[in-house]
Parts: structure tokens; C-alpha cells; sequence
């Protein structure tokens, strides 16, 4: 199942961003029970996942008319990876997300289990495998494809791929890289990184029990099975620009209009002398082009929310580039922006906020905390929330990678949440420290942090933490990296 995923990015092409993924192709989903006498249909809302947005309908075979339907898409679902099961009474379905759960919300927790349409039972991975994340890497699915799997000969990567194992792969081993997790007679089967089986029942929705994968093999060998899946798929509806107006006019202006302002824009130079009056909107048409707004925001300064909300809540909007099949599509987030029609005041209005800026960033410079968290004064102080922020799994990767170059798998990762945390950007008292030493570049600073902090776990990564910023500004004031005194 993660390697279908991976195939799915390297043809179709996938962005990846704060735990979701946003593709260029959508699918309707079609799953049958085991017994074929159920079907289940869903139909997505959006191009992301994962997400809910959608509808889902259960039928009884040979049936148009469903037995229910309910407010939930299902996504993330692939031919052979038996994610999405639906039992024979056509009245419980299992959902198990497999890549970026989201345990905080419910829909989103690693396994779901519907009954009727509506939520019965929901699991964390840690619910289900007890895994320790500050101790352990674990997840909710065994995966052995690097292991097993001959990448070349199998054409990983190409339309024609097909699974051929390395030589002197076990059977058990085979079983797992098809069937991490099945169903079969009502039953579902997952296994995890440990090696741990855990059964739930789909006449009820219920958890039963957990067993030792070897223990349950014999039994479990000549039931794994692909639950029967039909992808239908689409090309996602993109959208540079908000949709226009039903009667064909522009969104943006005519806004601006209703303002009294001039629509501006941020790319080039045209509009940099003035003000900006900008909001975003996340939004979703339904085919009859009415507008649902799901979340709004305003920075740059004060407009009529409210008057914004209500255009679009009663404006009409065309609907024209959506499939039919799409009853509702979800916009994403839309950016508009809008500056006064005098140039003068808007110009005179940029001066005001540019001296606030100012202000804002000389302050941010002295403050010992943005946004609740705590700006490292220097680089020994950014070792020692590291090492508050990070696990004890996290420290002992650090300390396994082989050289310091390969810290830069941590650039997009940790050095992101540096950057964006500790003010890299916005400005900060530890923005200042390196801009002193000559260092001008959040991406720079970020990566001097971790290259030392890697460094510094080989050293003395237990027994730093009496040394003062000023002594380890001093050893590494001899590093060739510009932090000299």
C-alpha cells in the first residue's frame, strides 16, 4: 500500500505540505463486501488527502437507489491496499489511514469504523500497537518493501510495474509485503511494525484481540485477500484565480468594487509603494454555484468581514470547469488583496506601516519569547531546547547519521520548524546573533544549528547542559561556519 502511494507520486505527481498531500487527479472510490452483495461508493470533495470532504453512499447490489448515505469521503485508497472494507451486511465500514493520520481529529485517527454512516468506534496507532513515539519508531502497518522487494526487476517507478521478490525472501515475509492488513469472513487482520496481528470485527465494529504474527500465520496464510476495489479517476479541478461570477464577471474586481477599493497584487512591483488589504478564504461550491465559506482570514489591515462574507454567501459563482460527477468541490484557500484607490493615501499608508514594522521588529529582537516560545539567546542555547524539544528516538537518529553533510535531511523537517519558530524569518534575538556574526540567511542559520548540533551529540550531547552559551560560542568560534567572536 506504500509503495502504490509511491508509484501514485512518482506518475501523477503529488505535493506534500503540513501532513496533507494535494494531487493532481481525484477518484471515486468503489468497495465491495467480501460476500459482493454490498458496494460502497465515495465521492471526494477535494484533490487532498488525507481528508473527510465527500459523500458516501452503500448499496445493495443491483441496486441504483442507496441504503444510506452520509457526509464522509474516503481517500488514500488504492486497488490492493485493503484500507477501506466494508462488511457483508453492508452496514460497518473500516477505514484505516495508513500515511499522516491525524490522531487529534476523529474521521482522521489511524483506524475509523463506521456503523450506519455514523462513527462507532475510532483508534489511535498508539491504541492499537502501544508504540512509545518518544522510544520508538513504530507504525500501524508492517512494511517490508525495501527488504524484500527487488526495486529494478520490478520496474518501481514505470506503468508496468510488478512486485518480484529478492532472492530467499521467506513465505511469511511474502505474505506481509501483500497483507499487512485484510478482511476476510467479517474479519479484519492488521499487523503492525512489530509484528503483532490485531483483529476487529465487522459484524459489530468491535475490537476482539491481538496475537503474535508467527503464532497466527498457519491460520491466517490462505485468507489474505485484496478487497475488490474500482478507482474512477478525474483530473482535479484547478483553479489559478477564484471562479468568476456565474455571469461571467470577474470575482476580484468586482469585490473591489463593492469596497471602494482597486484590486491590487503582490507579484512585481506595481503595487510595493502601497498598502495591502488582503484576506484569504477557504471555500466550497456546491453545483449549483452557491458558496460555502468553511474559514476566512484578514491580515494587512481592516475590511468589512462581514459585508465580505455576505457576498459571497449570496453571489452565484460559475461551476463550469468541475466535473458533473462533483455534486460539491472544495476551492482550498484563495487569496485576495485590494489597496485604496488614492495613490496618495495608499502611498502615505505604506510609510505608516513600514515605521510600524520598524517597531515591531526591534521589539521581536529583545523578546525572550514569540508566540509562546522560547528564542534561543545563541547557539549553546539552541542545543538545549533542542534537546528539550526532541524525543529520545529523535536524539538517537541525530547521533546515527553518518556524517554531518547528511543532516540536511532534516532541512525541511526540523530546520523548518527552527526557522518559522525561533523568528529566522520575522526576526528575533537569535536572528540578530547570527546577522552579527555574518550569517544573513534563514536557511543558513537554520543549518549551522543542526550541522553543530549533530556535532555536538557525538561529543557531549548528555552533559552540555552546565556549559554556558558563552563557552560553546567560544569552541565553536573556532569552527570555520563565520561565528567567531
Amino acid at each position: 500500500m506504500k509503495i502504490a502511494l509511491l508509484i501514485l507520486i512518482i506518475l501523477i505527481g503529488v505535493q506534500v505540505a503540513d501532513g496533507q498531500a494535494i494531487s493532481s487527479v481525484v477518484e471515486i472510490v468503489t468497495v465491495y463486501s467480501q460476500n459482493q452483495k454490498f458496494y460502497l461508493r465515495s465521492v471526494p470533495y477535494d484533490n487532498e488527502f488525507p481528508t473527510m470532504r465527500g459523500t458516501t453512499s452503500v448499496y445493495q447490489k443491483g441496486s441504483e437507489t442507496p441504503i444510506y448515505t452520509f457526509e464522509r469521503g474516503f481517500d488514500s485508497v488504492d486497488d490492493d491496499s485493503n484500507n477501506l472494507i466494508l462488511s457483508n451486511d453492508g452496514r460497518v465500514i473500516f477505514f484505516a489511514i495508513t500515511w499522516e493520520a491525524n490522531e487529534e481529529t476523529e474521521g482522521l485517527k489511524s483506524v475509523t469504523i463506521y456503523r450506519d454512516g455514523k462513527i462507532f468506534r475510532s483508534f489511535t496507532e498508539t491504541d492499537i500497537n502501544g508504540c512509545d513515539k518518544d522510544k520508538e519508531r513504530c507504525s500501524l502497518l508492517y512494511s517490508n518493501f525495501e527488504e524484500v522487494v527487488d526495486r529494478e526487476k520490478s520496474g518501481l517507478g514505470t506503468k508496468n510495474y510488478l512486485k518480484v521478490f529478492k532472492p530467499g525472501v521467506n513465505e511469511q515475509e511474502k505474505f506481509l509485503s501483500d497483507f499487512p492488513i485484510f478482511s476476510f469472513d467479517d474479519t479484519v487482520y492488521v499487523v503492525d511494525s512489530k509484528k503483532k496481528v490485531h483483529f476487529f470485527d465487522l459484524k459489530n465494529g468491535d475490537y476482539i484481540k491481538s496475537e503474535t504474527f508467527d503464532n497466527v500465520f498457519e491460520q491466517l496464510k490462505k485468507r489474505g485477500r485484496f478487497t475488490k476495489t474500482e478507482l474512477t479517476r478525474y483530473e482535479a479541478p484547478l483553479y489559478s484565480d477564484f471562479p468568476k461570477l456565474k455571469d461571467g464577471r470577474d470575482t476580484h474586481e468586482t469585490l473591489a468594487h463593492i469596497l471602494g477599493m482597486k484590486r491590487a497584487s503582490i507579484v512585481g512591483e506595481k503595487d510595493e509603494q502601497y498598502k495591502i488589504y488582503s484576506f484569504r478564504i477557504d471555500s466550497t461550491i456546491s453545483r449549483s454555484g452557491d458558496l460555502e465559506v468553511e474559514k476566512i482570514e484578514f491580515w494587512g489591515g481592516e475590511l468589512p468581514r462581514d459585508r465580505i462574507v455576505q457576498f459571497f454567501k449570496t453571489s452565484r459563482f460559475d461551476v463550469s470547469a468541475i466535473p458533473l460527477v462533483f455534486a460539491k468541490w472544495n476551492l482550498g484557500d484563495k487569496y485576495f488583496y485590494f489597496r485604496k484607490k488614492d495613490n496618495i493615501i495608499a502611498r502615505r499608508e505604506k510609510q505608516e506601516e513600514l515605521r510600524e514594522n520598524r517597531k515591531e521588529l526591534e521589539k521581536r529582537l529583545t523578546l525572550e519569547t514569540i508566540n509562546g516560545v522560547y528564542i534561543p539567546r545563541n547557539l549553546g542555547e539552541c542545543f538545549v531546547e533542542l534537546d528539550k524539544l526532541l524525543s529520545e528516538i529523535d536524539k538517537k537518529e541525530i547521533r546515527a547519521v553518518a556524517k554531518r553533510d547528511d543532516m540536511v535531511r532534516y532541512h525541511m523537517g526540523l530546520g523548518l520548524w527552527i526557522r518559522n519558530n525561533w523568528g529566522l524569518w520575522g526576526g528575533s534575538r537569535l536572528q540578530k546573533y547570527f546577522a552579527d556574526k555574518g550569517i544573513h540567511h534563514p536557511d543558513d542559520m537554520s543549518g549551522i544549528v543542526l550541522d553543530h548540533y549533530y556535532d555536538m551529540s557525538g561529543i557531549v550531547l548528555d552533559h552540555y547542559y552546565d556549559m554556558s552559551g558563552i563557552v560553546l560560542d567560544h569552541y565553536y568560534g573556532t569552527m570555520k561556519v563565520g561565528l567567531t567572536k
